[in-house]
C-alpha cells in the first residue's frame, strides 16, 4: 500500500506557493493503520 495515494494535496494553501498535505484523508483508510 502506498500511503501517499491517500494524502490529499491542496495547492496554494494557506498562501500562494505553499502545497498543503492533508492527512485527514489518510485517517479514513483503516488499512493505513495496519502498517
Amino acid at each position: 500500500m502506498n500511503l501517499e495515494d491517500y494524502i490529499r494535496n491542496v495547492p496554494d494553501f494557506p498562501v500562494e506557493g505553499i502545497q498543503f498535505k492533508d492527512v485527514t484523508t489518510l485517517c479514513k483508510v483503516h488499512a493505513s493503520f495496519q502498517e
